[in-house]
């Protein structure tokens, strides 16, 4: 069986121990990354070695069928700027195959801390210009987001306090650290509901159910877990969260909208986004290449009119994404590109992960991802790509390293 070379353990730890640290804190240090450790990674050479790793995970080959198929779509792409900006963001998933055939997974306890450190950090900024101690960058009382937009930071968040919750109630921690954790996640949470991003907020409550589904099955404690935690923390959040509660109010007021056929609302421009996608699809099957999704919404609109918009939710949806990363994709690449795409999740869900909690932790992650992109294109924002490309090369080198164990690399 081959074993990974030593040469270089060390460098790529503490890189990537360095990496999970900013990647919440710092987008200059990010693009750093992103572009730093792919130099190494070649330098180290061992490409046949590293070649057979990827080649025995089916989860690193749906990555490269999904990006390969979508960067062929730029030849039936009109908009060429667009194209090469969208394949440009492809080079961060080069991030996954860098950690997943790099890394050694005894440092993942130690990559997951350094992530946790790195938004305590975030969180004390965060904190500070809510109880106005200070000013930083763009973030206000009404919404404390540091370093990235409220949407984003609610992805973070979420999948923080899913990672600490679910370390609440297993049995593998002491009870001091578990006070610890309790602390942290009362935090996390709180700041959650104090920024107005609602993303994370709903994908939250699907983490809890998977959550309480993996430690309990489908049984009426799971049941009765479920709707306890959800209901207390959202009762707490409403009661206690101003902006919460604004924000819930203008939910409910965007969903009654939708019924009488009134788009004009955050909720209603995102429920016209699927309109216009079914229509451009009806003429475009496989999509409108990579790059054309904003104009062909545009000609769409211009064409069917759609009387129930009006002139700045025209604009707004002509300008921009569609609020959705399966939207975009079916836009972009149609029904092929979305069905790789659904291919990779799922062999995302399968990766073969042997310890437990980084098998469950693996899956609330996907949740909290996936059901965050519903309402945002989140692989298309560096960010939220940081967040993906870490954890899921973290998930990816564990998985390795059982397939070697089950002499799934031959010598």
């Amino acid at each position: 069986m081959l074993q990974k070379p030593n040469k270089f353990e060390k460098t790529y730890y503490y890189l990537i121990l360095f990496f999970a640290f900013i990647m919440p804190l710092s987008r200059a240090l990010v693009s750093l990354f992103v572009i730093l450790l792919p130099i190494i990674w070649i330098y180290e050479g061992d490409f046949k070695r590293k070649w057979q790793e990827i080649k025995s995970s089916k989860f690193l080959l749906a990555i490269i069928l999904f990006t390969f198929y979508s960067s062929i779509s730029f030849f039936w792409s009109e908009n060429i700027l667009e194209a090469l900006n969208q394949i440009r963001l492809f080079s961060y998933f080069i991030l996954i195959f860098v950690i997943a055939t790099s890394l050694q997974p005894k440092y993942i306890p130690q990559i997951i801390t350094s992530f946790l450190m790195g938004m305590f950090v975030s969180e004390i900024i965060a904190y500070g210009v809510f109880f106005e101690l200070w000013t930083f960058k763009n973030a206000t009382v009404q919404n404390p987001s540091p370093f990235m937009i409220h949407i984003d930071y609610s992805v973070f968040l979420a999948i923080t306090s899913i990672l600490l919750l679910n370390r609440l109630i297993s049995s593998k921690y002491t009870l001091n650290e578990k006070i610890l954790f309790a602390f942290f996640f009362c935090t996390v949470t709180g700041n959650l509901f104090l920024a107005t991003g609602r993303t994370g907020q709903v994908a939250l409550i699907a983490g809890i159910i998977v959550m309480t589904l993996l430690h309990f099955k489908l049984t009426l404690k799971s049941l009765v877990l479920s709707l306890f935690l959800i209901g207390s923390i959202y009762t707490t959040a409403y009661t206690l969260s101003n902006s919460f509660k604004i924000r819930t109010a203008q939910a409910y007021s965007n969903i009654e909208g939708i019924i009488n056929m009134n788009f004009n609302s955050s909720w209603g421009i995102r429920a016209a986004f699927w309109i216009t996608t079914y229509d451009i699809l009806k003429e475009h099957p496989l999509g409108v290449g990579i790059g054309d999704f904003q104009d062909e919404t545009a000609k769409i609109i211009e064409k069917k009119k759609y009387t129930f918009l009006d002139s700045s939710t025209k604009e707004f949806i002509s300008t921009n994404h569609p609020h959705n990363e399966f939207l975009l994709i079916l836009l972009q690449t149609g029904i092929i590109g979305l069905v790789l795409f659904f291919y990779m999740i799922y062999q995302l869900y399968q990766l073969q992960i042997k310890d437990k909690e980084l098998k469950e932790l693996s899956i609330l992650f996907l949740t909290i991802y996936f059901v965050s992109c519903m309402t945002e294109p989140l692989l298309v924002k560096q960010f939220p790509i940081a967040i993906f490309v870490l954890f899921v090369g973290v998930f990816s080198t564990d998985s390795l390293r059982n397939i070697d164990k089950k002499g799934g690399l031959s010598k």
